[in-house]
């Protein structure tokens, strides 16, 4: 017979305990689960302040399409002419990221000019797996007041090319 504690094996219980404490790669799942989230956070954190700016630029470009729009149909011009001097001023105009701009579409009433400008943004951030090009538009308005000779603002409420509400 041995002597106990001597080439006698554990009982089975006793394995099986050990194997359900056993916590080794506990860590390894909690560090990728972070680290995961610490990217998406990063993405997010690098793409929200590029895609503001992007708006914001956009948003001020179909401002100054509007009032080009507002000011070549105040001095006589047709809606055409309108749309042509507002594309020409967007293609003299760089965004902030560079990308391209365009007059989508020229609404008037009253004195009131409405442009609309479609413009691309790509993004280049962890980020860009989900959605690598969003599209921004961005509508500007401007008002065009008829001034008289006398330096008064005239009565007139409408401009010539635009429909009266």
């Amino acid at each position: 017979m041995m002597a106990p504690g001597k080439g006698t094996r554990p009982p089975r219980a006793s394995r099986w305990r050990n194997k359900a404490d056993d916590q080794r790669g506990d860590y390894a799942i909690f560090i990728a689960v972070i680290a995961t989230a610490l990217l998406l956070f990063g993405g997010i954190a690098y793409d929200a302040p590029r895609l503001t700016a992007a708006r914001q630029d956009a948003l001020h470009a179909a401002n100054e399409a509007a009032r080009v729009a507002a000011g070549t149909i105040a001095g006589g011009g047709t809606l055409d002419q309108a749309r042509a001097a507002a594309e020409e001023r967007m293609s003299r105009s760089r965004l902030i990221y560079g990308q391209d701009i365009h007059v989508a579409f020229i609404d008037c009433v009253g004195s009131r000019v409405q442009v609309t400008v479609l413009t691309g943004y790509i993004f280049r951030s962890a980020l860009g797996f989900a959605r690598p090009r969003q599209p921004i538009e961005a509508v500007g308005a401007a008002e065009a007041r008829l001034v008289l000779p006398s330096d008064e603002i005239s009565t007139l409420h409408y401009l010539g090319e635009c429909p009266l509400a």
